[in-house]
């Protein structure tokens, strides 16, 4: 991808703390991925005090380790992909938005939507692609849920925005279940959703929108 292009983000963000159901959902397939979807009831196994196993990988505990029992419990139940769930009745609306408005000149949509993305994601992923600094206070334990010092619970679904960007992608939504160490109330849970939408454009795109 050129260097001379710039991002620019319309992100949409959506949270909402439904109570959960069981759900088992088959295997999806992406253009660029395939990731196993794996029930909540197996999603994750203790293997030791030291260890855990979770959507199919094992992650060594450190002194990082935060991730409870409970919110694991959690993952690999994908309410946004459950059909007729109002999550999943948010996520289709939006996404019939954009494909009815944004669309190429052979007429198909213009975005890609990608709403099944592995929950685990690297340090790497969920901050340095994203140019926050180190010393930066969203990094915190106590705002997020680690597996250790190196993996994580996504704490927004831009975690994925540098891989699909470099994957080619120029135009797409991702939808995805999130998780941050919030505190219980009426506002707050600490697993919710979020929708986001990126579409990249060329400097003289840029320049146009500018002098109009």
């Amino acid at each position: 991808m050129a260097t001379s292009r710039n991002v620019i983000q319309a992100i949409h963000c959506i949270k909402v703390a439904l109570p959960w159901r069981l759900q088992i959902k088959r295997p999806a397939s992406f253009s660029h991925a395939c990731y196993k979807n794996i029930s909540s009831d197996f999603a994750a196994r203790a293997l030791s005090a030291n260890a855990v196993e979770l959507l199919g990988h094992t992650y060594l505990s450190d002194n990082y380790s935060n991730v409870t029992t409970k919110i694991i419990s959690k993952v690999g139940k994908n309410l946004h992909n459950q059909r007729h769930h109002p999550l999943w009745l948010i996520k289709e609306r939006v996404k019939d938005h954009f494909y009815k408005q944004y669309l190429v000149r052979s007429r198909n949509p213009l975005f890609s939507v990608y709403d099944d993305l592995p929950p685990v994601v690297t340090v790497e992923q969920n901050f340095d692609r994203l140019l926050i600094p180190q010393d930066h206070p969203s990094r915190k334990k106590g705002d997020n849920y680690y597996l250790n010092h190196t993996h994580m619970l996504r704490a927004h679904t831009s975690a994925h925005q540098w891989d699909l960007i470099h994957a080619g992608l120029d135009a797409f939504l991702v939808v995805g279940d999130v998780y941050r160490r919030d505190q219980v109330d009426s506002t707050h849970y600490p697993v919710f959703h979020q929708m986001e939408g990126v579409r990249l454009f060329s400097s003289h795109e840029v320049s146009l929108i500018f002098f109009l």
